[in-house]
């Protein structure tokens, strides 16, 4: 995640012509209008954050009751999108599905009041587990825990904060290349001034420009994009003010420690790929440190 995240702001610096044009932006408020982007979209208002969630239910008539019920939840930049694939096919398996954007990613958060920030909370890990366990309390029923929670990346460190913090909530944890380890998701020198400033200040100036959007794409994709997949996860970034929110976020997202590892009782799943060119593989290193742990690359 460190060296996708340093690509990021080096690319902002970055000049290029090929520029986010107006009939992109027209394709993707058709594509993806804010209002409802997709057909499963909802909206709740959890202390004072507006979230976007997803849900994918089992047909009650294939299935007398459901499996479970799973929590993914995205890592940097992602969203609801990077699971259109998988959570309906694990619905039809059996198994519904919940998947919440963490602003200001996704379709997560508005404009504030005041400042760029889209939405009033803290933007560590920590405060994000804790945002998304009350989000669930708001969203499911109790009968729905526990609960199985697969995370990506970020997703992963947020999941391991939420399942320490309320480990009745959670059956089983599924860690897929996690961020588990380090304090910040970002390098620590954008925190300070002069750095600080010009990452807000350049981060629309990176999210307007189709080539290096494309180019950190096509990095963390480890081959080249489609355009469906381009348009997918661009479309989020093109709402007013989320890209201010995005570089404010790289600033706030501070973590004072890693999330206590050791501390996790449920039965833990990891996938991490040894080519991972974006979190470093630490598989088999988190494997030893969580007592109930199957590591598979």
């Amino acid at each position: 995640m460190y060296k996708y995240v340093f690509i990021v702001l080096i690319s902002v610096v970055l000049n290029s012509c090929t520029t986010i044009n107006k009939t992109l932006i027209e394709e993707v408020s058709l594509k993806y209008p804010e209002e409802k982007p997709f057909a499963e979209s909802k909206f709740i208002y959890v202390d004072k954050a507006k979230l976007h969630y997803c849900q994918w239910q089992v047909d009650s008539l294939q299935y007398n009751k459901p499996k479970g019920t799973i929590l993914m939840v995205h890592g940097v930049s992602g969203s609801t999108f990077n699971w259109r694939y998988i959570a309906p096919n694990l619905a039809e398996c059996g198994w519904n599905i919940l998947s919440i954007d963490i602003p200001p990613f996704g379709f997560s958060g508005e404009k504030q009041k005041s400042g760029v920030s889209f939405d009033p909370l803290n933007k560590d890990s920590v405060s994000r587990a804790d945002l998304l366990l009350k989000a669930t309390n708001q969203i499911l029923s109790q009968s729905d825990f526990p609960i199985i929670i697969l995370g990506h990346s970020l997703g992963g460190r947020i999941a391991t904060h939420m399942a320490i913090k309320k480990p009745e909530y959670v059956k089983n944890l599924i860690l897929i290349a996690p961020a588990v380890y380090g304090t910040s998701a970002t390098p620590k020198i954008t925190k300070y001034w002069p750095f600080n400033n010009l990452v807000i200040k350049n981060s629309s100036k990176f999210l307007n420009n189709a080539g290096i959007v494309r180019f950190v794409m096509n990095n963390a994709f480890g081959r080249k994009v489609t355009d469906e997949e381009f348009v997918g996860n661009i479309a989020p970034f093109l709402r007013a003010g989320v890209p201010e929110a995005c570089g404010e976020w790289t600033i706030a997202s501070l973590d004072i420690v890693e999330p206590n590892i050791a501390k996790i009782k449920a039965e833990t799943l990891i996938l991490w790929s040894k080519k991972d060119r974006i979190v470093k593989n630490k598989g088999e290193k988190l494997e030893s440190e969580i007592e109930n742990a199957k590591y598979v690359e």
